[in-house]
């Protein structure tokens, strides 16, 4: 692959981070514009992680079987555009519902996937991925901004028209983007030293299963899942309680505006970070960040205080994903990383996210947002623990999965 070409994952990112700046801070309000209540909203959110958990893996076995992963990626974005263009022309609430679904989990499977490809180029000397990423957090900010200035002065269904652009060029830069090789085959590569891939292989069933039983990874699992679950009711229904507060869709979209760059300042920061760091001292931070951020958040404190509130995103949400990528990257076999990340998205952070938003729903109302972000402090305190065991457990190299 071109180093010229390389930065068109950039591209990648930049394209899927515009749909969900829009679609995680708006979308729900678009969902309550057609009539969905806050339950129904919680299990449409939820339900589309879960899905992800049902066939989240059995998709990331399929892309680690391929030549050229790039099929993969182009199916899931064609997923992704097809439903939400279908979004503009329908009416009826359980079709709404389905198409919202399959939106959300062909972008939730979209993600791990191109992490993993960029990882890859990474890997080759092609590009970085911490500054890939935080180009994606960037324009995440945009679209927060810009989005929700264009939802306030032309309303929800403004919102809906971004989103088919976003994925609609998703689709397109699915198509331009270079091949990056498996790590099973960079021994071909003369940049990379032999010996670095003399032990990889194509993955095999067997070295996934005992992944899945490893108990540091199970240990992972559980703490980021926790830390990163415990958002479910920031994703879902910040806009509702926020929206009833009084604050328009320009000032959460600011809010949230906040929160991730104060994320892109970290991501920034990876390499020294982790070079300093145990990666799991970085979810730790995130779960204890979690422990505060979200009870205070609960008490819909003045709004300087939840601007500052918000700067602790970049602990609950970008430290943790840090240190769960580098977790991966140290400790799972390379021709595993696909069905890793995948795991990591689908049973931890997919399955706590969707069963957390869907039970967030029958509690929640805009009124007393309390109890649901409570909760959420909760799963942070678990996911601590979590992550404290997983520290004193695993010793710095490989899972042996091999045994």
């Amino acid at each position: 692959m071109r180093h010229n070409r390389a930065h068109l994952y950039t591209g990648f990112y930049l394209a899927q981070f515009l749909f969900l700046g829009v679609q995680l801070p708006f979308f729900p309000g678009w969902l309550d514009a057609k009539g969905f209540s806050a339950a129904e909203i919680g299990w449409l959110t939820g339900g589309a992680l879960i899905m992800r958990l049902l066939l989240g893996a059995a998709l990331a076995w399929w892309a680690e079987s391929l030549r050229d992963q790039r099929l993969a990626l182009r199916a899931v974005a064609g997923l992704m555009f097809a439903t939400s263009f279908l979004l503009l022309f329908t009416e009826a609430k359980i079709l709404i519902a389905v198409l919202a679904m399959l939106m959300l989990f062909s972008f939730g499977c979209l993600v791990p996937l191109t992490d993993t490809a960029v990882l890859r180029a990474d890997k080759q000397g092609l590009l970085t991925y911490g500054k890939s990423r935080g180009v994606g957090s960037i324009a995440f900010i945009l679209a927060n901004l810009l989005g929700g200035v264009i939802i306030t002065r032309y309303g929800e269904q403004s919102g809906l028209w971004w989103i088919v652009g976003a994925t609609g060029t998703t689709l397109l830069v699915a198509f331009l983007i270079p091949k990056v090789l498996p790590l099973h085959q960079l021994d071909r590569l003369k940049e990379v030293k032999p010996e670095s891939t003399s032990t990889i292989r194509p993955p095999r069933l067997g070295d996934a299963a005992r992944l899945v039983r490893s108990k540091s990874f199970l240990l992972l699992l559980l703490a980021s899942g926790m830390v990163q679950g415990a958002h479910a009711t920031y994703y879902t229904f910040s806009e509702l309680h926020w929206s009833n507060l009084g604050y328009g869709s320009d000032l959460i979209g600011l809010l949230w505006t906040i929160g991730v760059v104060c994320e892109i300042f970290l991501l920034y920061q990876a390499k020294p970070l982790l070079k300093r760091f145990n990666p799991v001292w970085l979810i730790i931070a995130g779960a204890i960040a979690a422990m505060v951020r979200w009870p205070l958040i609960g008490l819909s404190p003045p709004l300087y205080v939840l601007m500052v509130l918000q700067g602790l995103h970049a602990f609950t949400f970008a430290a943790t994903y840090m240190g769960t990528v580098e977790f991966v990257a140290r400790a799972v076999p390379g021709n595993l990383t696909n069905t890793a990340m995948t795991l990591v998205s689908t049973i931890g952070v997919g399955a706590m996210t969707g069963i957390a938003a869907i039970a967030m729903g029958r509690v929640f109302t805009p009124e007393a947002p309390g109890m649901a972000y409570d909760f959420m402090g909760l799963m942070g305190g678990v996911g601590l623990l979590a992550g404290l065991a997983l520290f004193t457990r695993w010793d710095g190299g490989l899972i042996r999965t091999q045994r």
